[in-house]
């Protein structure tokens, strides 16, 4: 059973599962003897992580490091491993070990910053994801953006947060956690009408959550559009109606 993680940093986790590149070279002249069959038992330790089968992944990714102590993706992976099972010493020390090996490792670098910012270590954390960027062949460029947005947001850092934020959205334009989080930071800064246009983005992007609808509803009530109101708030007792978002609007979207 996978442990659980903070709500805003959903994303974040998902982002630890697919992250790991399994095809990830080493540049140190060290060659293993079984560098194949390394590669082959991260693989297989991957695929059990995935799965939530802890103890075979455990066992398949300390066999491929003892195979090839110098294969990046199996130290990531494996530190992964050990972040899920909460022995933080060991995930550090592996996740230290994936980018020392390969400082172009991005998705290695994304998944230690997630690490450090679940840590509260988050100026590490953000340099972490600055990092990833760095590689202009990184693919999920854009989510180590999100990532580096949301960890500074937990600093109150509102300013820097949104400028993540954006730069998520100008490379991945319905990234749906950046859009959401941008409506939020409109809506506190009574910004309504764009906070509307990015829950109407997000809408057409994503599903709704129960925080999606509530920060909807208090955007249109700002607006003063009772249609709009009503249907949101129809949504969210149709499908979450004993989640904390129903009771605040049940007691009133002012008092909240």
């Amino acid at each position: 059973m996978m442990l659980p993680v903070c709500k805003r940093f959903v994303v974040l986790a998902f982002v630890l599962l697919t992250a790991c590149n399994a095809n990830q070279t080493v540049r140190d002249a060290y060659i293993a003897p079984d560098a194949k069959a390394a590669d082959i038992n991260m693989r297989l330790g991957l695929n059990y992580l995935q799965r939530g089968d802890y103890a075979i992944a455990l066992e398949k990714l300390k066999k491929a490091l003892k195979q090839n102590p110098n294969l990046p993706s199996a130290h990531n992976t494996i530190a992964i491993l050990y972040q899920y099972l909460g022995e933080n010493e060991k995930a550090e020390m592996h996740f230290n070990k994936a980018v020392s090996l390969e400082p172009d490792y991005s998705e290695a670098q994304n998944n230690f910053g997630v690490f450090l910012c679940q840590q509260g270590r988050y100026e590490e954390s953000e340099e972490r994801f600055l990092n990833a960027v760095k590689n202009p062949l990184y693919s999920s460029a854009a989510l180590a953006y999100e990532n580096a947005g949301l960890c500074v947001d937990r600093e109150n850092n509102t300013a820097k947060a949104e400028s993540y934020f954006r730069k998520a959205l100008q490379m991945m334009p319905t990234l749906p956690k950046s859009l959401i989080e941008m409506a939020a930071i409109n809506l506190e800064q009574k910004n309504f009408l764009q906070a509307r246009a990015y829950i109407q983005r997000y809408q057409q992007a994503a599903t709704w959550t129960p925080r999606a609808l509530l920060l909807a509803i208090k955007t249109e009530t700002a607006l003063g559009d009772k249609d709009a109101i009503s249907s949101y708030k129809l949504i969210l007792r149709s499908r979450f109606p004993d989640s904390d978002e129903m009771r605040i609007v049940n007691q009133g979207i002012n008092n909240s």
